[in-house]
């Protein structure tokens, strides 16, 4: 049975690098970031054309690669959180929370009974495709469930001590973006990083492992410094984007 490196990294109150896979569905993109040496990626199925078939490609090749794969869901439904568990996701990413009822039900869709609702199907890509003894299937994969949600409106930020005081919550991820839409305004207006500062304050009252995800590593390693340790930057289009821009300039002088 597998380890959660990255569960297990922030517990121990290190830092975790990754970022987002939005747009390509092929297993070459796990591999080429586990080659880079980052500690996981999100797979985003909110935003992502992805079905749970392809997903079930990345995630696999994830795990073969030794990166931990996580997914955002578009919604903690339990029918939106269980199949992308049961084809290997390590983690789940739940956006746009706002009540501690959705935050209650979306972690318990992730953990097997007594600790939550999640149905049993031992022996698939959720355990590499090797037989299970039941007991000691769901306990391990109970421990090493990475729970994560997103603070992403001024309600939510305003609640973020409700949010984040939910049992068996890992960490919370911040967006900006949709944070400073929220708020009618552009998101580097100076509100923006200080309901940020407020979720990252209340994370840590609560011992919640805090995290952001944003297109520039010089502002990544600003909230590192202040405390955050869940910290994703860019994603596949944007990395390919920003490398086609630099080969036209570098190519042309």
């Amino acid at each position: 049975m597998r380890e959660n490196i990255v569960r297990a990294k922030l517990k121990r109150g290190e830092s975790v690098y990754g970022m987002m896979i939005t747009e390509f569905d092929s297993p070459a993109v796990p591999i080429l970031i586990a080659d880079a040496g980052l500690d996981f990626f999100i797979l985003d199925m909110e935003h992502g054309a992805f079905t749970l078939k392809s997903a079930l490609v990345i995630l696999q090749t994830a795990r073969l690669a030794n990166i931990t794969p996580l997914v955002r869901v578009p919604d903690g439904m339990y029918h939106l959180i269980a199949p992308v568990l049961d084809a290997g996701a390590q983690g789940i990413v739940v956006p746009r929370v706002e009540t501690r009822e959705v935050a209650a039900r979306s972690i318990a869709a992730m953990r097997y009974p007594p600790l939550g609702v999640r149905g049993v199907y031992g022996g698939k890509a959720n355990n590499d495709y090797q037989p299970v003894k039941l007991m000691d299937y769901t306990r391990h994969a109970n421990e090493q469930m990475l729970s994560i949600i997103q603070i992403e409106s001024q309600t939510a930020v305003e609640r973020a001590d409700e949010l984040l005081s939910t049992p068996g919550l890992d960490g919370v991820l911040i967006g900006p973006w949709d944070l400073a839409s929220s708020l009618g305004v552009d998101p580097s207006e100076p509100i923006v990083e200080t309901m940020t500062q407020r979720t990252l304050q209340a994370a840590q009252r609560h011992h919640v492992a805090c995290g952001i995800h944003v297109g520039d590593p010089a502002v990544i390693k600003q909230w590192e410094a202040r405390g955050m340790r869940f910290l994703s930057c860019q994603g596949d289009l944007e990395m390919l984007r920003n490398a086609a821009y630099a080969l036209n300039r570098a190519l042309r002088g």
